[in-house]
């Protein structure tokens, strides 16, 4: 059904109305309800207790606000009482008596801070004393350099405030988990349960594209504005914590269908910090010990005026020897070398007024990009890269608990490849041979803006906390491009196929979105529901391809029986929608490919040449959409074990996906964009982390999952499959994974207090492939072969030791241990002799590193 109000178009699909409406009427209940209490609010507020109401204003040690402490308030003679933080860091509390109380607050990621001795009689301005019915608390990030080396982390436990399905790695995690080299930030993102990762580098959450996960860093967009991929990078050492998000997760996060990845980097404070990690460089067993990398990082941060305003810079320096032993001698190797540096600044202006700015700079330059056993050195390309994004963030704070956050942000990549001479290029069964037969030079902006207002809690049947927000950007693609034959041969090597492409312009791309959502967070406060939190949520797209207004209701809740925090029961249902991926556009300006088939010979064509173009209408697309629906539940087990579980089945509908408008079966003509791909996906996930003292933990989790889709083979104008569409698996779905990693103390009691016992541990299935001929045309079905299990457990040891006044670590991992082959590429050419070969194994390798752990 279609309707046309002031240019707008607006679809309804009713495989969704039975959900979109069950969704759509808890919300307007919820608001209905809340704006009917908005005035019983106002007058509740004016009622006086005995004792004037506390509040506890929890910042962190840049001022900034502190969402979600838990905050415990213990008066004498009374059981504690737990509150937890809003938005604007502000949580209540009415004192019982007269008498002084103990206040202890805590936050996963921070430094637990406690008072004692508070009276609320005190009319005092310092931190964990009373002001005219106000406290002020400062609760400090975890720092990689501690200045006090025994300084108490928060406790892990159970988040009763978190409706979303939501996997944090905090300082701790990042310093410690032994991940692939230490050196890449997306290497540590598949030690999350719902993340997987691809041959290339790049992650899937939740069975989803790439591209179909929001990527974040300090609260902007860092995918490339065209392709969607996670392409800027940043040093792990600058990075404070990560959030990965699968389900579940708020209408602030929208044109997002898969999940939601926020890096947050950290910031200076009044204390000149200095770290250096990673210098050391790291070696592989491949024919023989060879050197692998060295990717040195450097932190710098302190105050520029102590007290108010602050500076930080992180810098990463990469040099990486490629080796492919499957090569030739003198030709099997690529250096790389790239680099990013991240400098921000934040000035508080007033104690109400907080501004940041920050700048990431990212360099990439491959002489060999791409080189694998299949693409040997002359076939591969140079390939450059240079990305940077400047942003600034304003938070302005109102009386009341009102906060308004608004920030600009610019996202700039140049990016370019040349292929090596001008050789005729061409696919054998074996391997690639000639020079590259593209030679692209694109650049792509993103200029972001968002602005978010935290509305002052209203009471009405509990407590309320609403939230607005709006976000628009605008992205700009521009691309030239030139393109040689590519030919395919059979064994014997005659041409079997070869490929012309016309002469394509240099063409320009662009698009603009816009987004508007509003959410509310209930609480009721008394009996039983006491330990009810419900987040309704409606969020508004448009953007000027699709041209389609875009609303999409979600609702989760989680319930935490009892007053103990020890399990936690959670479930959500939601509608998201994606943006439009501009990447699948760009392919329609690729011109028009010549495909001409040969004889036997090589040599007397079997017809005509078939023409086959790739274009687009955008009046006929629509946004792609999920349903997405999950339940979950947490529990403290004995032993101070954490454990839970999560189901998730989630629906992709609209998917862009090429068809040919000549049939399925025809080998050439014109491949018109649709929305006829499905994708579907569930899983099953088992996780418990057991948290030990001096900050110890061990984390096990297994998931069984499907990623399937209607639409397996993905048609592209360059060299890619042919042949009829099919349904299969995508090509991340790994039914069974197993993940844990843990730091422990070494089992000997005179080693234990300088050495440490840290480990890594992967297996899955192995991922599909599907099998082609020579001529690139599918064999069997799409998906129907798997690489083998993958199995990597990387152990180490980390011995603490003192030197000039400072506390050290020193650390060693035998990453791949057991050996497992875990092969990268495969031969799926039907017609090689060496069909089914896996190569490029990973092999043993040992890396080292030392770091600064305390300064005292």
């Amino acid at each position: 059904m279609r309707s046309v109000l002031s240019g707008f178009r607006c679809d309804f699909n009713p495989r969704f109305d039975c959900a979109g409406r069950i969704a759509a009427g808890l919300l307007l209940f919820s608001w209905a309800t809340l704006a009917g209490g908005l005035a019983g609010g106002l007058a509740e507020g004016q009622q006086k207790a005995a004792n004037a109401p506390v509040t506890v204003t929890v910042v962190d040690e840049n001022g900034h606000a502190v969402e979600g402490a838990q905050v415990t308030i213990t008066e004498p003679g009374a059981a504690p009482e737990q509150l937890w933080t809003d938005y604007a860091g502000n949580c209540r509390y009415e004192p019982k008596g007269h008498e002084p109380y103990e206040i202890a607050v805590e936050k996963a990621g921070f430094y637990k801070t406690e008072a004692s001795g508070t009276d609320s009689s005190q009319n005092s301005g310092d931190q964990g004393s009373v002001d005219q019915g106000s406290m002020n608390v400062v609760l400090e990030h975890e720092q990689i350099v501690r200045e006090q080396v025994n300084v108490s982390a928060s406790a892990p436990g159970i988040d009763t405030q978190q409706v979303a399905d939501e996997s944090t790695m905090n300082t701790p995690e990042i310093v410690n988990i032994p991940y692939p080299t230490s050196r890449d930030i997306r290497d540590l993102l598949p030690f999350n349960p719902g993340v997987v990762p691809d041959v290339t580098g790049q992650v899937h959450v939740a069975g989803s594209e790439t591209w179909e996960t929001l990527d974040t860093m300090d609260g902007f967009d860092i995918r490339s504005p065209v392709g969607g991929t996670l392409s800027l990078r940043v040093s792990a050492d600058a990075v404070r914590s990560i959030d990965a998000e699968t389900t579940r997760y708020p209408v602030e996060y929208g044109r997002a269908t898969g999940g939601v990845i926020a890096l947050n980097t950290g910031m200076g404070d009044d204390k000149f910090r200095f770290n250096a990690t990673n210098f050391v460089p790291s070696f592989r067993s491949q024919n023989g010990i060879r050197f692998d990398k060295v990717v040195p990082r450097f932190t710098f941060s302190g105050p520029l005026k102590r007290g108010s305003a602050w500076w930080y810079d992180g810098v990463e320096v990469e040099y990486d020897n490629i080796y492919i032993t499957e090569l030739p001698a003198n030709a099997n190797t690529d250096e790389l070398m790239r680099g990013s540096n991240l400098m921000k600044v934040q000035e508080n202006v007033t104690a109400a007024n907080i501004v940041t700015a920050g700048l990431l700079y990212d360099l990439y330059h491959s002489p060999y990009d791409g080189i694998s056993s299949l693409t040997p050195q002359q076939s591969t390309v140079k390939r450059n890269t240079i990305a940077w994004m400047p942003y600034v963030r304003d938070q302005q704070s109102f009386g009341k608990g009102a906060l308004l956050d608004v920030g600009v942000g610019f996202v700039s990549i140049r990016d370019g490849y040349e292929p090596h001479g001008s050789a005729p290029y061409e696919y054998t069964p074996e391997q690639t041979e000639g020079s590259y037969f593209e030679n692209l030079s694109g650049r792509s902006q993103r200029l972001e803006g968002t602005a978010a207002l935290y509305l002052p809690p209203r009471q009405w049947m509990g407590r309320h906390d609403v939230k607005a927000g709006l976000d628009v950007d605008h992205i700009a693609y521009d691309q030239r491009q030139t393109r040689t034959a590519v030919s395919y041969l059979r064994e014997d090597g005659t041409l079997e196929r070869q490929s012309v492409f016309a002469a394509a312009p240099a063409f320009t791309m662009h698009n603009g979105e816009i987004g508007a959502y509003v959410q509310d967070r209930w609480q009721p406060e008394k009996g039983w529901a006491r330990g009810l939190l419900v987040e309704p949520g409606l969020r508004f797209d448009w953007d000027e391809i699709v041209r389609r207004p875009l609303f999409a209701p979600r609702l989760a809740v989680a319930y935490a029986p009892g007053d103990k925090d020890t399990t936690k029961i959670s479930a959500g249902i939601g509608l998201y929608y994606e943006h439009t991926q501009l990447e699948y556009l760009a392919q329609t300006h690729a011109g028009i490919r010549s495909d001409t088939y040969y004889a036997a010979d090589g040599v007397t064509p079997m017809g005509p040449a078939q023409q086959t173009e790739f274009s687009a209408e955008d009046s006929l697309l629509h946004a792609p959409r999920a349903l997405n629906w999950s339940v979950g539940v947490e529990r403290k087990l004995p032993w101070a074990i954490y454990a839970g579980a999560n189901f998730m089945e989630k629906r992709t509908t609209n998917v862009f996906t090429f068809a040919n408008q000549s049939g399925a079966a025809a080998p050439a003509g014109n491949y018109l964009l649709t929305n006829g791909r499905e994708d579907r996906y569930s899983s099953e996930e088992f996780d418990a982390r057991k948290p030990f003292g001096n900050g110890y933990t061990v984390f096990l989790s297994y998931t069984h999952s499907s990623a399937r889709t209607n639409a397996a083979l993905d048609y592209l104008p360059t060299p890619s499959p042919l042949g009829t569409q099919q349904s299969g698996p995508l090509a991340w779905d790994v039914p069974n994974r197993i993940i844990s990693w843990g730091w422990l103390p070494v089992p000997i009691a005179r080693l234990r207090k300088r050495w440490d016992f840290v480990y890594a541990l992967e297996e899955h299935t192995g991922i599909p492939y599907t099998a082609v001929s020579a001529a690139q045309q599918v064999v069997g079905a799409a998906g129907g072969q798997r690489f083998p299990s993958f199995k990597n457990f990387s152990p180490g040891l980390e011995w603490k030791f003192h030197f000039r006044g400072q506390y050290w670590g020193l650390r060693g991992v035998m990453e791949n241990a057991t050996g497992s082959g875990n092969a990268a590429v495969v031969n799926n050419v039907v017609d090689s002799p060496e069909f089914g070969t896996f190569s490029e194994l990973q092999g043993r390798a040992f890396t080292a590193r030392i770091r600064l752990i305390g300064t005292k």
